[in-house]
């Protein structure tokens, strides 16, 4: 938004929610399983990152991704085949084709450099209680859906604030431009055994005065299923899951004029 955004002088700001952004808001979670992308990309690229400080409070850094991670945390030694692997799917709309379809045969086990990494942070002592509280091993449980349990651990409860915390940045600078909020919510927080997600999401943009457009109710409401949004083998928007978004989207504009200035 800072950087592109603004520029454009936004009437509306639109902020698309999806399943896993309670996860990748949590520098921690993002650190671990995203490392090998992050050193992929270079270790002198910045980034916006959060950091809490000594009181608890969170606050806005500017730091290297790979520094969010404990010392002794294992970094990933990608082999010759998957560095080959991701050249190949960089430049080839084969290999996609190629990969989509191995994951569909045969989907793919959690990172075993994520388990190792998760168990160093065990180690460390500014995460290891919370770890140890009700945390279950990712093979079985995975980590979106550790965020949609009733009770989470303490681990997810304390990451659930860095969502909030995104939340504020953006009510903030949208407030302060004179541009109005809205969430689009995906249809991926009402999905099975997810729907928890919605309503933490609802509650928080709640408080903050944010309102919520709900692309999976929109889709009920047309008579479909909600599956009938994501490829069948991958959960991203198909077609017919952007063109709901977008008809979502348009309705909270018609039903609300003032959102644009009439």
């Amino acid at each position: 938004y800072d950087q592109y955004a603004r520029r454009l002088h936004p009437k509306l700001l639109v902020l698309v929610f999806v399943y896993n952004d309670f996860r990748d808001n949590t520098p921690v979670l993002r650190a671990l399983r995203l490392i090998r992308w992050i050193r992929k990309r270079g270790k002198h690229r910045l980034e916006p990152v959060v950091r809490k400080r000594s009181d608890g409070e969170l606050e806005l850094a500017w730091s290297l991704p790979r520094d969010q991670l404990p010392e002794g945390v294992p970094l990933p030694q990608p082999s010759w085949a998957a560095r080959a692997g991701r050249k190949a799917m960089a430049h080839s709309w084969f290999a996609r084709w190629l990969y989509a379809k191995k994951n569909a045969l045969f989907p793919p086990e959690p990172n075993h450099r994520f388990i190792e990494r998760l168990d160093a942070l065990g180690r460390e002592p500014d995460h290891a209680a919370l770890l140890e509280e009700g945390w279950r091993s990712p093979r079985r449980h995975p980590l979106p859906r550790m965020f949609a349990r009733r009770a989470p651990p303490p681990f997810f409860e304390d990451a659930l604030q860095y969502t909030r915390f995104a939340l504020e940045q953006f009510k903030q600078r949208a407030d302060r431009d004179g541009a109005k909020l809205a969430i689009l919510a995906s249809h991926t927080l009402k999905l099975p055994r997810m729907s928890r997600l919605f309503e933490r999401m609802s509650r928080m943009a709640a408080t903050l005065g944010i309102p919520v457009i709900d692309q999976a109710g929109y889709i009920l409401r047309q008579g479909a299923a909600l599956t009938d949004a994501r490829w069948p083998h991958d959960g991203h928007w198909n077609p017919a899951g952007h063109q709901w978004a977008a008809e979502a989207l348009l309705e909270y504009i018609e039903q609300r004029p003032e959102v644009c200035d009439g």
